[in-house]
């Protein structure tokens, strides 16, 4: 197995989840006082402006929010980093290990994707992209939500399940052992995934598979 390819530095971090709870609670602060506050001017420079005014109040105020999540993103980045170093990956927030896996050692790989939920955040139709990198149980876990394109575009995505939750499965999903083996696996690490998956942005999560391919030739599928 080769480990720390030449291409790459010793060690690699990743600061991860970048719209964490403080830029969601900043983003629905800055909402509420700059409709409220801006409905107030326009009422007091047009009086009786009716829905022209809360119009104008609300395209303004998504505007200052989505300004707002930009720099709050730059300026206070979130305490969780995944990081890779002497071959071993962690997952870890402030001090605390949330997650490792001995890279030198066989890991389990396990790649799904799913339909975003609809969100103000995320356009219709785009996917949550996710893996597991599974080792005596420790799971870390990264996803990332992407467009249909991009998705074709990120390293490995023919590998990548399409999970269905339980309530949509067909029969013959069940009578397939295999398959209900592999969806049993992609559920609980779903599971895991929403109590202490990392988000990515795209170029990052693009980044991280590429060098897990690159690296660790062993236990890693090639990307062609």
């Amino acid at each position: 197995m080769e480990m720390n390819n030449p291409n790459y530095p010793p060690t690699i971090e990743f600061t991860v989840d970048p719209e964490h709870a403080g830029v969601r609670t900043i983003g629905c602060f800055t909402f509420f006082i700059s409709a409220v506050a801006t409905f107030a001017i326009l009422n007091t420079i047009i009086p009786n402006g009716g829905l022209i005014i809360v119009g104008a109040s609300l395209a303004i105020a998504v505007g200052l929010t989505f300004l707002s999540d930009n720099l709050t993103k730059r300026y206070w980045p979130s305490n969780r980093f995944l990081q890779i170093a002497d071959d071993v990956i962690t997952l870890i927030r402030k001090d605390i290990v949330e997650g490792k896996v001995d890279a030198s050692q066989n890991v389990n790989l396990l790649m799904w994707h799913f339909q975003a939920s609809r969100h103000p955040r995320v356009p219709k139709g785009w996917y949550v992209v996710a893996n597991a990198l599974e080792q005596d149980g420790d799971y870390v876990i990264t996803y990332s939500i992407v467009s249909p394109d991009d998705f074709e575009n990120l390293p490995l995505s023919r590998l990548s399940t399409e999970y269905v939750r339980k309530k949509n499965k067909s029969d013959d999903d069940s009578r397939d052992l295999r398959k209900a083996g592999n969806i049993r696996r992609i559920e609980q690490a779903e599971f895991h995934r929403g109590e202490l998956g990392a988000e990515m942005t795209l170029e990052d999560y693009q980044e991280y598979l590429d060098y897990l391919v690159d690296t660790y030739t062993t236990w890693m599928p090639k990307d062609k």
